[in-house]
């Protein structure tokens, strides 16, 4: 993901906290004096309403005395020797306890904290104070000693939780087509649904809409079906809000109007939700499903393959006009691209990956413009400063900056101002990539909002302050994420996730979901969605949906209060999360690399310890702290699916594979390995490995080092997911983070005449592109772009592994416990420096095969020299294609790699057998059963 946006909490609400942004200074009634000379400070929520009886403040003591106070008109301030404006001047004397302990397990945050125990009478009333403005103030006798006002997130969910479960939100039809709308808003105090008969009408028709007192949720029914599918609608919601500008600087009460968090799809702007029914005809294609993924595969039969829906056609003349940069160009199907995911399907492609295809902020689908950018070569500027200069007014971002989670993005769109073209379109996109035989993945980001507060992108948290959005220790938006991060551990937040996602699942037949920065999100909410969500996908008989996502191990604050969904944590889930490990072995580095540092810091395909550049000073010793033998004990464990409990060796696990102090093998099941060397973030495949092959590699041996790193993952047990057109040597000029570098540097040729290499220095005011500069700037310039044989020769090899995971089931073994059994790496204890040698073993060992090899073995040669490898389980071995023979993998004896067809052996001894193959290949052997 990238940083679309800087955080919103700190220019909303640090004028509003003593303590300042992003919860500096010591959290606490330690806190310090406020304003005014007095010791009473509002500025700041540190206090937390757990449910109706409890309230806790952290660093609060049973020494002092606590009052809460409460106004419905937002009026609450610090007077000269106490509170002011309370609708209570007597305030409501709290009591100290304890927290019970299924308190302080909901939430281990606060496990240490007092309790302030609210009066029984008090409580009944809580859904009603919990519309107004509330403080807690601590006294020293009858004096003030400090004050806060508090947070609402718990008690709402204690309140109204269960309650809203079983309600429907958004809009729904009844037989005749009427809509009831429904709002859960239940900190508001009114709740007026204004309707527009079309997109153009600009006054609308105002209706007070009738809250459940139960639910929180607020809803209207229409008389008849008049709205339907051509009327858009918004809300405007009366609530207080801290984050609402105020004389005394603590917050107001306001009348927001703004959208429906569940609005289906909307205007061209996004800012009115439009009345629609997704089972009607106005938004359904002709024989819409159309045909549907086949029930019999299984998660690691899968191979993903990542695009974003502009780069896909934007600039490809096959595709019509219309239809460039939009849904639409997935229908053509004599398009360059469209033949070239026709190819990769038939070799063996399951699913494309869509970028986020959602409706996000950054784009003004109306008035975006497609600048022209002038051509430029080498370390050139003129591209780079033409692309700045569009970044706000152009089509162009990733989209990680969402704005409503269960609506198509309407820049994608043909009409972008017609709220049913959207939705109509991307249901044709899915139905064409269906009947092309693959399955759609679509990336969505649950871990923040694209604003928070009164700004005007903020939706969910203008209709219920303070809720939807994880705040820290003084109330302020937490943004780890990069922007507003969300509360996915509320009740009502978690079921916005779901309820999109079972839409997406259900009515837009999309198949599996890669979530950004899942680590956000608390493994109890990804485990619920995905149990809702196979539910959809069972019922329609397509057989498996996959989820998978970033399971970075978050910022500690955020591990305080959830059980993340990271890495470690997701194993034995069946969810899915991306392999660094092996990521990092290949590519060289890391992620944060910048600089020199990205030439200094080689991996195993391009050059670390057998072809070293004059930047890298590894220890390529051969012994226990080899670099390179250290990576190649990552690669290996993440080809077997990076379980913890696979036996690399004697007396070593996967999970006891060191990753800077963490293990390297971390899955209980394979699906849960998502194998990859290259993605949207950081720079492609080939052009990490610019920076690091040594001066004078030739293109045709970068083409051939590219294919060995493609290999790694299409092989590996688990899911292999891949950078789309990494399989045509895909460059963006070397872009560390293209998210705003425009249609130029994210230009993919799918006709695989040029790769984008050398076309001017990447946009320096994003990602690490400005510390790069220098050490990109003259390989932009020195280095010569691939030739289009050499980029054919890269598809064709990259098809040929497609393929080969296809046609052998033994790179797609779906049991931990095979996998355990028979797989095993006889280069360990006799490593070779860029040599990877994995052993399989078939018939007679696996649980079922239908491959018809006893075993299969395979050689990662990224070396620039044949290597050979004697193996004694085939001694007395011959070559050939009977029973019990050993040869060179069928598809690739087919294949047209002149180099391996005429370099690869396989000798025969008494005491062993010897596998040969070139250098900077990847070979699969064969023995037959």
């Amino acid at each position: 993901m990238s940083r679309t946006r800087l955080p919103i909490s700190c220019t909303l609400l640090a004028v509003l906290s003593l303590a300042g942004c992003g919860g500096g200074g010591a959290p606490g009634v330690s806190g310090g004096g406020g304003g005014g000379g007095n010791a009473i400070m509002l500025g700041h929520a540190q206090a937390v309403w757990l449910d109706a009886n409890t309230i806790v403040w952290p660093g609060a003591d049973a020494a002092h005395s606590y009052k809460l106070y409460y106004s419905s008109s937002g009026s609450l301030a610090a007077g000269t020797s106490d509170i002011s404006g309370s609708d209570d001047p007597g305030g409501v004397a709290l009591a100290t306890g304890a927290l019970t302990a299924a308190q302080q397990a909901a939430f281990p945050q606060y496990a240490g904290a007092i309790a302030l125990m609210v009066p029984a009478g008090t409580a009944a009333q809580a859904a009603a104070l919990l519309r107004d403005q509330l403080a807690v103030v601590q006294y020293s006798g009858a004096t003030p000693a400090n004050g806060t006002q508090v947070q609402i997130g718990p008690v709402l969910d204690s309140v109204y939780g269960a309650g809203a479960a079983g309600m429907p939100l958004g809009v729904s039809f009844d037989a005749s087509d009427a809509p009831t709308f429904r709002l859960w808003a239940p900190s508001a105090s009114a709740v007026t649904l204004n309707v527009y008969a079309n997109a153009a009408t600009q006054s609308p028709l105002p209706v007070s809409m009738t809250e459940d007192p139960a639910s929180g949720v607020w809803s209207y029914t229409a008389p008849d079906a008049s709205w339907t599918n051509t009327a858009y609608y918004t809300y405007s919601v009366r609530v207080f809000s801290r984050a609402a500008a105020s004389p005394a600087g603590y917050g107001a009460v306001v009348t927001n109007t703004t959208s429906d968090p569940y609005a289906v799809t909307l205007n061209g702007d996004s800012t009115r939700a439009m009345v629609v029914n997704l089972a009607d005809g106005a938004v359904t294609p002709a024989g819409w499903p159309g045909t549907l993924p086949p029930t019999s595969a299984t998660p690691t039969d899968s191979v993903v393959y990542e695009l974003h829906v502009r780069d896909f056609s934007v600039n490809d003349s096959s595709v019509p006009a219309a239809h460039q940069g939009r849904f639409l160009a997935f229908t053509d199907l004599a398009s360059n691209g469209m033949k070239h995911l026709a190819a990769l399907a038939s070799a063996g492609l399951t699913h494309v990956h869509l970028l986020p295809a959602t409706d996000f902020a950054s784009i003004d689908a109306l008035s975006c413009m497609s600048p022209s950018i002038p051509a430029t070569t080498g370390s050139g500027t003129a591209a780079e400063l033409a692309v700045i200069a569009a970044q706000r007014t152009d089509c162009y971002n990733w989209g990680y900056d969402p704005y409503h989670y269960g609506a198509p993005q309407a820049s994608y769109a043909s009409d972008p101002a017609n709220g049913l073209t959207r939705v109509l379109e991307f249901r044709q996109m899915v139905q064409a990539l269906h009947a092309t035989g693959l399955r759609l993945v679509l990336d969505v980001v649950y871990n923040h909002t694209s604003a928070s507060g009164q700004d005007p992108h903020s939706v969910l948290d203008q209709i219920v302050p303070g809720y939807y959005q994880r705040l820290d220790a003084n109330g302020v938006v937490e943004s780890f994420s990069c922007c507003a991060d969300t509360a996915t551990e509320r009740t009502m937040m978690a079921r916005l996730m779901i309820d999109t996602l079972v839409r997406w699942a259900d009515q837009y037949k999309v198949d599996g979901f890669r979530f950004d920065i899942m680590s956000m999100i608390p493994k109890a909410a990804m485990i619920q969605a995905l149990t809702a969500v196979n539910s959809v996908v069972a019922r329609d008989g397509r057989g498996f949906t996959y989820f998978y996502g970033e399971g970075w191990t978050p910022n500690s604050a955020v591990s305080a209060v959830i059980t993340p969904a990271t890495q470690v944590n997701m194993a034995g889930t069946g969810i899915g999360t991306f392999n660094d490990r092996l990521r990092d072995g290949v590519r060289g580095g890391g992620p944060s690399d910048s600089g020199s540092a990205l030439s200094a810091h080689q991996g195993f395909i391009n050059g670390l310890c057998y072809d070293l550049n004059p930047s890298d000073t590894p220890d390529c010793s051969g012994g226990s702290g080899d670099t390179l033998f250290i990576l190649q004990n990552r690669i290996s464990v993440g080809l077997a699916g990076n379980l913890a409990g696979f036996p690399l060796r004697a007396g070593v696990t996967g999970a006891q594979v060191d990753y800077f102090g963490s293990p390297a093998g971390y899955t209980q099941q394979p699906q849960e390995n998502l194998a990859y060397v290259a993605c949207h973030d950081n720079e492609t495949l080939f052009d990490i490995s610019q920076y690091k092959h040594p001066a004078g590699v030739s293109v045709a041996d970068a083409g051939r080092a590219q294919v060995v790193g493609l290999s790694l993952a299409l092989l590996a047990e688990g899911v292999a997911f891949v950078h789309g057109a990494d399989d045509l040597l895909r460059s963006k000029s070397g872009d560390s983070n293209s998210f705003d570098s425009g249609d130029y540097y994210n230009r993919i040729y799918w006709d695989g005449s040029v790769n984008n290499w050398s076309v001017g220095l990447p946009p320096q005011n994003t990602g690490n592109n400005a510390a790069n500069a220098a050490t990109l700037g003259p390989l932009l310039s020195s280095r010569p772009v691939p030739d289009a044989a050499t980029i054919a020769s890269v598809a064709a090899r990259f098809r040929e592994f497609l393929a080969i995971r296809r046609a052998t089931d033994l790179f797609r073994l779906g049991s931990a416990a095979d996998i355990n059994k028979c797989i095993s790496f006889p280069d360990q204890g006799q490593q070779v420096h860029g040599l990877i040698v994995e052993q399989i073993l078939g018939t007679g060992c696996v649980s079922a095969t239908t491959s018809g090899y006893d075993s299969v073995v395979v050689l990662y040669n990224a070396s620039t020299s044949a290597q050979s490898f004697s193996l004694a389980l085939f001694a007395g071995v011959t070559q050939g294609t009977g029973s019990g023979q050993v040869s060179l993998h069928p598809l690739q004896q087919a294949g047209s790699d002149s180099t391996l067809l005429s370099g690869w052996r396989f000798t025969s001894g008494a005491a062993a057998g010897a596998f040969t193959v070139p250098a900077r290949t990847t070979a699969v052997f064969v023995r037959y059963h």
